[in-house]
């Protein structure tokens, strides 16, 4: 698998004319070699050449065990250095062997790793290779989907104890370590966030844990993230502590129905703008278009946002076997807010639903 993945980049480098590329983000690491680390102040960096078989992998010597237990290319040179040596040096070495090269570089690339050859090497030419790699990684395999599957199922269980857990008198920050304790007993890797949002508080979409205790009659947002081998799972449920008032059910149920009528759209060569217009229309005809203030969904992979972007004035064509949320909202200003999402992956007829858990406000609804 990963043989054929750096065979693929090869072939697109060849089209865009590019000699070498370097990865060092820790997703695109993971993709092409399995071996991933954050590279913080030591480079860290996988490099790839148009015309050479095996793969260079320049790594600090501390990171030589973890390369050999993780990477799993078949063809690979190890190059490590130790903290009194350059990283730039091998860099350099690598990059002056042509008069003219033009070097693929991510955008998250430090500019420090990138500013001594554009300083010292008047050969070289930069070029931005993001767009390249996701256009691989926006269409997962097999084994991706499968690995996102228990993704999601590990997050089901979590989001569906986190709503049995809503109770009067515990706090967002108290339900928040409940819901990442219990992931990581469930076999996440890891819970970059865990959401919860209670009364006005629900109305602040990316509004971390607080202190604020949960009252009879506050709507509770939930949005929980967990990691497994990997891959992302990004899942949100909202739901009520005690009777939900006819407001917060009307909020909700429009909700709802822009979700359904986004999902009742996705299928193969649907424009991704096309799903995000299908629930904005359903929430703009009840009157509430300007409290819908983010886009209908992201890709989940090797990130939890990741393309394809379902936003309107994405006019790109949806494919089997991409994956992303669906996640539509009404958040109403020092009042409180609804969303609910939905992980799915795009099929020919439609779409493969991932979210198991029901969608009511009433927390005696989500019992099994």
């Amino acid at each position: 698998m990963y043989e054929d993945r750096v065979r693929k980049i090869r072939r697109l480098m060849e089209e865009k004319a590019i000699d070498i590329i370097m990865i060092t983000s820790e997703p695109n690491m993971l993709y092409f070699s399995g071996y991933s680390a954050i590279s913080l102040e030591r480079l860290i960096t996988l490099v790839i050449r148009k015309d050479e078989d095996r793969v260079l992998l320049i790594v600090p010597k501390l990171e030589e065990k973890r390369v050999e237990e993780k990477c799993r290319l078949r063809d690979f040179e190890l190059v490590s250095y130790s903290d009194t040596e350059s990283p730039i040096n091998i860099l350099e070495n690598i990059f002056s062997r042509s008069r003219k090269m033009k070097i693929g570089v991510e955008e998250t690339i430090q500019f420090k790793y990138v500013y001594p050859f554009m300083s010292k090497l008047t050969n070289i030419e930069y070029s931005l290779i993001d767009d390249l790699i996701y256009s691989m990684r926006k269409i997962k395999e097999s084994e991706e989907i499968d690995i996102l599957k228990e993704a999601a199922e590990i997050n089901n269980k979590v989001l569906l104890d986190a709503i049995k857990n809503v109770k009067a008198g515990i706090s967002e920050k108290e339900l928040m370590i409940h819901i990442k304790n219990y992931a990581i007993e469930l076999g996440a890797e890891e819970v970059p966030f865990a959401l919860v949002q209670s009364g006005s508080n629900s109305a602040l979409p990316h509004q971390e844990p607080t202190n604020r205790v949960i009252e009879e009659g506050d709507i509770v947002v939930l949005d929980i993230g967990v990691r497994y081998q990997g891959y992302y799972s990004d899942l949100t449920r909202t739901v009520v502590c005690g009777t939900p008032s006819s407001k917060q059910l009307e909020i909700f149920n429009i909700v709802l129905g822009a979700q359904q009528n986004a999902l009742d759209i996705i299928r193969e060569d649907v424009k991704a703008e096309d799903v995000d217009i299908a629930a904005r229309r359903t929430i703009e005809t009840q009157g509430y278009g300007e409290y819908f203030i983010h886009r209908t969904g992201h890709g989940l992979g090797l990130e939890v946002h990741e393309p394809p972007f379902i936003k309107t004035g994405n006019t790109e064509l949806l494919k089997s076997g991409m994956v992303f949320t669906v996640e539509p909202g009404i958040y109403l200003p020092n009042y409180f807010g609804v969303r609910i999402e939905d992980n799915v992956i795009v099929s020919k007829e439609g779409c493969i639903n991932l979210a198991r858990i029901p969608k009511s406000l009433c927390i005696e609804n989500h019992d099994r």
